[in-house]
């Protein structure tokens, strides 16, 4: 949501108004379930398809995001993006803001400071986990990562493998099966790990996709298969990216990794390009102002492509001048399409030149270099 809305209001007076109504309950006005898992709660999110709930709802703080496409916000973006109102009018449906007492606002105040506080712990908590697991890993040459990418026909060299890791045995925790709410410890797997790293180059998430015991293809994980995947995240990605070659002024930057350096060893770049994984398509666009109707499927949202600016998502390098924006055929066209529209717009408006790349119709790039290799 853009700030100028959001301006017009007190801030203290927008936080009492969604401290009157739990998140979950916008969600359900949708038809959207919420439900609990382990301290947390969970729905499909509505912003993109997907069969595994991934999109996390706290009534606590008041937020949700979605680990799948990165669509992030409050009350108020829920509304504006699901019934397509205005911020006015999404204030007014709430029930509307109102005038706080001196006493009301301390107590706004308090519940803001404790929120904030229970966050920074949380970070740091987050922030030494993600290095130590990390540090945890081995360089790739003759392990099972150096297998799988060479199963997926891609080059590997060092000059673009720096940043990735092997885990012999990391911990899996999941879902034991469909009717479990609270999530175990299923095992220890093999593991690829990619560092994720914000603008000043700083660790900030580790990327984790599980293998099975031959390296050539991801984990089949234990457990409930709906819920439980092969591929997660520790840590944060919000802003950051992978990076999958030496720095340059053009960056090619694409979802996920196999899909990005695929793109690359079939030609498409140059020797001067450099290239990154977004690890999510929501990262790589950052937020929009609004949702418009899919143009395919009934009740589905994909973004307006305009692009919120306080919600930015992966956060270029200044050396950065060019970015190519790669997308997947394989899965939701419409919304690919739309995240690398909102992602375009928002390099275009910081003054970056911006070309697009779609694989062909069903296919990820990967599946294009496979076919050709």
């Amino acid at each position: 949501m853009s700030t100028s809305a959001r301006g017009r209001y007190d801030p203290d007076e927008i936080d009492d108004l969604k401290s009157r109504t739990p998140l979950s309950s916008i969600f359900a006005r949708f038809g959207i379930r919420v439900r609990a898992s382990g301290r947390a709660q969970m729905c499909s999110c509505p912003f993109h398809a997907e069969r595994t709930p991934s999109c996390l709802v706290d009534d606590k703080r008041g937020t949700f995001k979605c680990f799948g496409c990165g669509a992030a916000g409050d009350h108020i973006d829920a509304l504006v993006h699901l019934r397509g109102v205005s911020f006015r009018e999404a204030v007014e449906e709430l029930g509307g803001v109102r005038r706080l007492t001196p006493d009301q606002k301390r107590a706004v105040l308090e519940r803001r400071e404790e929120i904030e506080a229970e966050e920074q712990r949380e970070r740091e908590k987050s922030r030494a986990l993600v290095v130590r697991q990390f540090d945890e890993g081995q360089q790739i040459g003759g392990t099972l990562v150096e297998a799988y990418l060479k199963a997926r026909a891609l080059f590997v060299s060092p000059t673009w493998t720096f940043d990735l890791r092997f885990h012999p045995a990391l911990r899996y925790t999941g879902f034991a099966d469909a009717n479990t709410d609270e999530p175990t410890r299923l095992g220890e797997f093999p593991a690829m790990l990619a560092a994720i790293r914000d603008v000043r180059g700083d660790l900030i998430g580790v990327h984790r996709t599980y293998l099975d015991s031959s390296g050539q293809q991801k984990l089949t994980p234990p457990g409930d298969l709906r819920r439980n995947k092969a591929k997660k995240v520790l840590g944060e990605m919000r802003g950051g990216m992978i990076r999958l070659s030496p720095p340059s002024r053009h960056l090619a930057m694409g979802e996920g990794i196999e899909t990005s350096r695929s793109w690359y060893d079939l030609g498409y770049g140059g020797d001067g390009i450099s290239i990154a994984s977004a690890v999510s398509l929501g990262n790589l666009s950052g937020g929009a102002t609004g949702s418009i109707k899919h143009p395919s499927r009934e009740k589905a949202l994909i973004p307006n492509g305009e692009p919120d600016p306080d919600r930015p998502g992966v956060v270029l390098p200044i050396e950065i001048e060019e970015v190519t924006l790669i997308g997947d055929g394989d899965s939701d066209e419409a919304m690919t399409r739309a995240r690398l529209l909102v992602a375009g717009r928002r390099f275009q408006d910081l003054g970056r030149q911006v070309f697009y790349c779609m694989a062909p119709g069903g296919k990820d790039f990967n599946d294009v270099l496979r076919e050709q290799v």
